[in-house]
Formats: C-alpha cells, structure tokens, sequence
C-alpha cells in the first residue's frame, strides 16, 4: 500500500510502472459507465433516464473506492494552490467559452444529425429541482474525478504531466459523450482541455468541480 501510494504521488517517477490494478479497475468503470449510458439511450422516461445515470456513475465510483491503488489516485485530497480571485477568474472564462461555442457546435450537429444518438431528459418539477442539484454534482464530480484526477494521477508514468497528459484525457473525455452528438464530443473534449489545465494550476480537485457543475448548472437551467 505505501508502495502504491508513493508511486502516485506528484514526486514519482516516471519509470515506474502502473500497478495492474490501476488498469483493470479503468477497464470496469469504464465499461459500467458504458454499460449505463446504452440502457440509458432506451429510456423514454426522464426518471428512469436519470436513474440509470446516476446509477452508472455510482458504480464507477465505488469501483474505484473498492481498489486501494485506485482508490488513492482518485481520492486523493491536495492543498489549493491558487487564490479564490482566480478561481472565480477560471470559472467565469470557462462559463463565458460556453456561451461562445454553442451557435458553432449547435450547427455542427445539425450538419451531422445522425451522430446524435439520445438527448439528455427534459424533466420537470421536483425531478428536475432533484437533477439540478444533486444530480449535476454527481456529473460534475464523478467525470472530475474519474476523467482527470484518477487517470492523470494513476496513469502519470504513460501520461507525463504535460501536454500529452492533457490532451490524452480531454480525448477520453469526449469519447465519453459519444452518444450526444459530434458536437458535444467537440465540446467535452474542448472543455476537458481547460478543466485539466485549471486542474495542473490549483492542484485541488474542488475548484475544478465547481466550475464543471457550474457550466452544467446554467447550460441545463
């Protein structure tokens, strides 16, 4: 275990090998957020579509708790390492690039209508009051958490901490939207960029999330 816990620190070398535990629990919660998003395309209820969403993104989470290697390099806690003045800064940029991409990435979906497998739910009431809320802190932590902390900091010996790194996971991150059209594949994978470079610049994960679950929060309300 401290083996494992050293060679995900920040000052481990790049020579060593990720543990195979590492791999094969990237491999199960991945397929488990796979496996969710296609029962979720047959879904004609926005209830059962969020429940079977939140239930995948659930599962992956609890994979990675259930390793201990996993488990430290995607749980692991870091001191903030910016003012709260730049993360405001970060936060506004990040929600102003949304505003800006939408009209291009809208046409670009509607130049390729057939790449757009399912819609996220329309939902009302109380469900949607639920979703706002709980539901987009689910998103926004669990793909932080998975698609930049756990595979920077597991993956860092194949990865490096550079530019590799932050395209490698911004590219996983929009093949995880495969299903949402090839314009939010574009978009994800945009966003993934500046979510991983603000998250190379605070060190803490918590800034990042917020921004994530606030860039959901006003394209969604």
């Amino acid at each position: 275990m401290k083996e494992h816990s050293s060679c995900l620190s920040n000052e481990c070398g790049s020579s060593r090998p990720v543990p195979r535990s590492l791999i094969w629990s990237l491999v199960l919660a991945i397929t488990t957020l796979v496996a969710s998003q296609l029962v979720r395309l047959h879904q004609h209820q926005a209830a059962s579509w969020l429940l079977w969403d939140y239930a995948g993104r659930i599962a992956a989470l609890t994979v990675l708790a259930a390793t201990p290697s996993a488990r430290v390099a995607a749980f692991r806690t870091s001191k903030r390492q910016i003012y709260r003045f730049e993360i405001v800064l970060w936060i506004l940029g990040i929600c102003l690039l949304d505003r800006f991409l939408q009209l291009p990435l809208y046409l670009l979906d509607a130049a390729f209508p057939a790449t757009v497998l399912g819609v996220y739910p329309n939902s009302t009431g109380w469900l949607k009051s639920f979703d706002l809320t709980f539901g987009l802190v689910l998103v926004a932590a669990s793909e932080e958490i998975f698609f930049r902390q756990y595979i920077w900091h597991g993956f860092r010996p194949y990865l490096g901490n550079d530019t590799f790194a932050v395209l490698a996971t911004s590219v996983l991150f929009g093949a995880y939207h495969w299903w949402s059209g090839l314009g939010n594949v574009l978009s994800a994978t945009i966003f993934g960029i500046f979510f991983m470079l603000m998250l190379r610049r605070s060190s803490a994960l918590w800034p990042v999330v917020l921004a994530h679950y606030l860039v959901d929060l006003i394209h969604f309300a």
